[in-house]
């Protein structure tokens, strides 16, 4: 299994699931509110915050744009309106990546366009996220592949023909990749749509590590009896399928009057999130041992070599003078061959437990 890192950032297996908070635009197109989000995140325990570079005209033909996503985006008028309205300028970009390296945590950002990586690339990135809208997006795919540098790629809308072709553009690039399991479905999610058995699909067919970019609520979900799945199981389950990074949406109030927030975590959830992502990590792994806590426990449950019937001195064992009860005070049950063939040195009573001294032989 590869790794990608991103700076002082190692994304893989043998490393811990990185969360990363996606602040998406949620922003509002304020860059002070930007830096409270980085800061927030900061505080709540996150190494890296992922932000969005939208350059309308390089990303959009306007007209068709809007006239795709009136009906699905009325709310704000159309993407076009929607991304006007709350993107960053490229030089808030600047100011907000110096600010994110000045209180430690890192920058990362999805291009919405070529130009956009450039710019990003000029500005001295790790690496990029490639959303959900750009995965089977060969000329940009290719060209930001160039670049060199580590790309997450999401996979929402996206059949696994055109993950497959994505893969095969990025592997013979030689270009360091992550793939993220993706749902595109911002509202109305459901059990049925999360199938976190696509991460371990991901990690064996492309040998890249793989993890969740996450759109449900930090609030709990249905199942299809209607049982609720609460976010803490989820991540549960992500990270026992073994993701190596959850990319999960991030704002300050989920109330503000955005797109995204009333969907993503806040910085207390987002808290909450990492220390179950670790939690979930200590549970997992696969060596058996007993625990210094068990030892107490050992002494009462477990077995030892009691003696069936009483058992004459000068009697040599046989498997019919045996049983075994417990505490496991005695001869451990599990030795009991040890003890067949062995002469009793005393009278050995009935419902005891046989002791190493009463044998010889």
């Amino acid at each position: 299994m590869k790794t990608i890192t991103l700076g002082d950032i190692t994304i893989g297996d043998g490393h811990p699931c990185v969360v990363v908070p996606e602040g998406c635009d949620n922003h509002m197109g304020s860059l002070q509110r930007a830096k409270e989000m980085a800061h927030a995140a900061r505080e709540a325990g996150a190494r890296i915050i992922k932000w969005q570079l939208h350059l309308p005209d390089e990303e959009m033909v306007k007209e068709d744009a809007i006239a795709a996503s009136r009906d699905s985006l009325a709310e704000w008028g159309s993407i076009w309106d929607f991304v006007q309205k709350f993107s960053l300028s490229v030089d808030d970009h600047y100011l907000l990546k110096k600010y994110c390296d000045s209180i430690g945590i890192q920058y990362f950002c999805t291009p919405f366009s070529l130009r956009a990586a450039q710019i990003l690339n000029e500005m001295g990135v790790w690496g990029f996220k490639i959303g959900s809208g750009e995965t089977d997006d060969l000329p940009m795919i290719e060209e930001v592949a160039k670049m060199g540098k580590p790309m997450i790629v999401s996979t929402g809308m996206t059949d696994i023909a055109d993950v497959d072709i994505t893969a095969r553009t990025l592997a013979d690039s030689s270009t360091p990749y992550a793939i993220a399991h993706c749902m595109s479905i911002y509202a109305g999610q459901n059990a049925g749509h999360l199938k976190y058995g696509l991460i371990p699909f991901y990690k064996k067919r492309y040998g890249v590590p793989a993890g969740l970019s996450d759109h449900t609520p930090p609030d709990a979900i249905a199942s299809a009896a209607g049982v609720p799945v609460s976010h803490e199981a989820r991540i549960w389950a992500t990270v026992h399928e073994g993701a190596n990074f959850i990319e999960k949406h991030f704002t300050l109030d989920r109330a503000q009057p955005d797109a995204d927030s009333k969907f993503s975590v806040n910085p207390e959830d987002l808290k909450m999130m990492i220390q179950t992502v670790r939690a979930a990590e200590e549970a997992l792994g696969g060596e058996r041992k007993v625990y210094d806590e068990e030892k107490p426990v050992v002494e009462w449950a477990k077995r030892s070599v009691v003696a069936s019937a009483d058992i004459p001195a000068g009697t040599v064992i046989g498997r019919e003078h045996i049983t075994s009860k417990r505490p496991g005070t005695g001869i451990r049950s599990k030795e009991y061959r040890t003890v067949l063939g062995k002469r009793a040195k005393i009278l050995i009573s009935k419902n005891t437990l046989i002791q190493w001294e009463q044998l010889e032989g």
